[in-house]
């Protein structure tokens, strides 16, 4: 009888903010129409129904932060989301937030297992939940490093144009100051963004070596560690940095055009690589279509739960050994 209860009013509320949703669309569309019609409409700055949503999860994100704070071994976790911080961000959100923002997952993942199994009348399974949970929990963490990657490749592709545009700085005259304030005027992106922090940088008083062995900590390319060793021989012995730069942008010339001679090359043996990470999802799906209940001892016993994580294990060894086979090293 608790049960329906319960149920019952989890459907009433749930319906209830469905309503709500659709009544603030309907009136969002309203608003929208009698616009052009209205001379009220551009100087009153109303804030929609979704946009006070999205400032009542920030103000939840923010307060849970500062709970966390309280906790050392919370903040020196949080340290390692600083470098998914951009440039403009800074000041406005720090790794905490990061955390915070993992925890209001985990809580939303665990009210709508709770939800479900109410509505599903399903007898509770404390390891489907816990897989939930820690699932939620890393969920951020997937899309944060998926965008650092990408991030990182966008970096890597224009950080010749960058060494190219210091380099005419040099030999125009310039310092190194202007040099990067050229850098980040001129290009656009990740690359800009990460010239935006050097200079900030520069102009906290640190040197040129610390500054790029700071920029190589953040992106964790091979090049930029190039940079910074160079940068810091020619700090202790003396040199031209004209030179220097002139070395390092033919280096880096050089490397790219092998780079891309090396993909055309293997190409074929990517596409093959990537066709056999797929057909396991595609022929699960196919399966999963046909006979939905087919996978259900997987997940309804203990020794299905572990023979599923040992494939699963076996599948990312596969695509670990696989990927390191197919890696051209170019060092």
């Amino acid at each position: 009888m608790v049960l329906i209860i319960a149920q019952i009013i989890l459907i009433l509320v749930f319906l209830f903010l469905i309503f709500t949703i659709i009544k603030q669309i309907q009136i969002l569309k309203l608003e929208k129409r009698f616009d052009s019609f209205s001379l009220l409409s551009k100087t009153i700055d109303e804030i929609s129904f979704f946009d006070q949503l999205t400032i009542l999860i920030n103000k939840i994100i923010l307060k849970g932060s500062k709970i966390l704070k309280k906790s050392s071994l919370f903040v020196k976790y949080a340290e390692k989301y600083e470098k998914y911080i951009s440039f403009e961000e800074k000041g406005t959100k720090e790794g905490m937030d990061f955390l915070s923002t993992k925890f209001f997952i985990v809580f939303v993942f665990l009210i709508l297992s709770l939800f479900t199994y109410l509505i599903n009348t399903k007898n509770f399974n404390f390891i489907t939940l816990l897989i939930t949970l820690i699932g939620s929990f890393y969920l951020l963490d997937f899309f944060l490093i998926l965008k650092f990657h990408q991030k990182r490749k966008k970096v890597e592709e224009d950080l010749l144009k960058a060494i190219i545009i210091m380099n005419n700085s040099f030999k125009a005259g310039r310092n190194i100051i202007q040099a990067i304030i050229t850098v980040k005027n001129e290009l656009d992106g990740p690359i800009a963004d990460e010239f935006k922090k050097i200079y900030l940088d520069i102009t906290y008083g640190l040197s040129l070596d610390v500054v790029f062995n700071r920029f190589y900590d953040r992106v964790k390319l091979e090049d930029a560690k190039y940079i910074a060793s160079s940068l810091t021989l020619l700090s202790k012995t003396g040199g031209n940095i004209v030179r220097v730069f002139n070395s390092i942008e033919k280096s880096f010339y050089n490397k790219k055009k092998l780079t891309n001679e090396m993909k055309s090359l293997t190409s074929a043996s990517l596409f093959v690589f990537r066709i056999l990470i797929a057909l396991p999802f595609v022929f699960t799906l196919i399966i999963y279509i046909l006979n939905p209940t087919y996978f259900n001892p997987l997940f309804e016993h203990p020794l299905g739960i572990a023979l599923f994580l040992i494939i699963l294990s076996l599948f990312i060894l596969y695509v670990m050994i696989i990927k390191k086979v197919l890696k051209v090293n170019m060092e």
